[in-house]
């Protein structure tokens, strides 16, 4: 008797509380894993989303920064509120197109169109420079699970018209955004050898090259504020701002 309980194995109880403890021990190992492969998807995620606002803004401050505006000399249209030029009695062929090209910008507080020597080509052998047509703007889609969204889109045409609004190729830029505002800073109209050399500027939230009040000018700086949605588990909308100070502001005459 003394020989077989010396060589009895386990009893019933403790098998189940040695399963018990690699049970709890696993559950526990689980659970951290999983926690560490949703960090790391949520890591990516909101990293992949901070790279991509990255590149919008500085495509769009490089793009915005370089925006120009043009006159009749250029095959352009007249500066509102400027007389016409003269034309030149002695050339044999006109220069001036049937339909003068526009240039400038026309933008509002949720979009913004605009001329600018900002196109790349990456087709080999397009037929274009480096000048443009370029426009930002927000269009209503349907995502995959069927929820409306906003989506930034971006149009370019390089192919100028009498009409920088339209026209062109539009390419999706950013999902699921919130909202975009544009402001315009008006330096206003500066009086050499007053007190108002020195302008007193603002914010404006609006501006259009074809309208006398600004007429023959950019602003010299644009501010861009973009909101996207909570991402993941977060409550709050995300905001990002920058501002770009445009490189020419008044009609190019080179």
């Amino acid at each position: 008797m003394r020989n077989h309980r010396q060589q009895a194995g386990f009893t019933i109880v403790e098998v189940l509380l040695a399963i018990s403890i690699v049970a709890v021990l696993s559950g526990l190992t689980w659970a951290s894993i999983s926690q560490m492969y949703r960090t790391r998807d949520l890591i990516q995620e909101r990293s992949g989303r901070y790279q991509a606002v990255r590149i919008t803004m500085e495509r769009l401050t490089q793009e915005i920064g370089s925006a120009f505006i043009a006159g009749p000399e250029f095959g352009f249209e007249e500066i509102p509120g400027e007389e016409a030029p003269l034309a030149d009695a002695e050339a044999d062929v006109p220069i001036q197109p049937v339909e003068p090209l526009q240039s400038g910008m026309i933008g509002r507080d949720e979009f913004v169109n605009f001329t600018c020597f900002a196109h790349q080509r990456t087709v080999e052998g397009e037929r274009a420079g480096n000048i443009a047509e370029i426009g930002y703007f927000l269009r209503s889609e349907r995502n995959d699970e069927g929820d409306l969204h906003n989506v930034l889109m971006r149009r370019e045409d390089t192919t100028l018209d009498d009409n920088i609004t339209r026209g062109g190729t539009i390419q999706r830029v950013l999902p699921e955004v919130e909202s975009i505002s544009f402001e315009y800073w008006d330096a206003g109209e500066v009086k050499l050898g007053t007190n108002e050399e020195i302008g007193q500027g603002r914010w404006v939230d609006s501006w259009d090259t074809t309208r006398r009040e600004f007429a023959g000018r950019l602003p010299t700086r644009v501010r861009i504020t973009l909101v996207l949605p909570p991402q993941g588990m977060m409550r709050n909308s995300e905001t990002f701002s920058t501002q770009v100070q445009i490189q020419t502001t008044e009609v190019m005459d080179f």
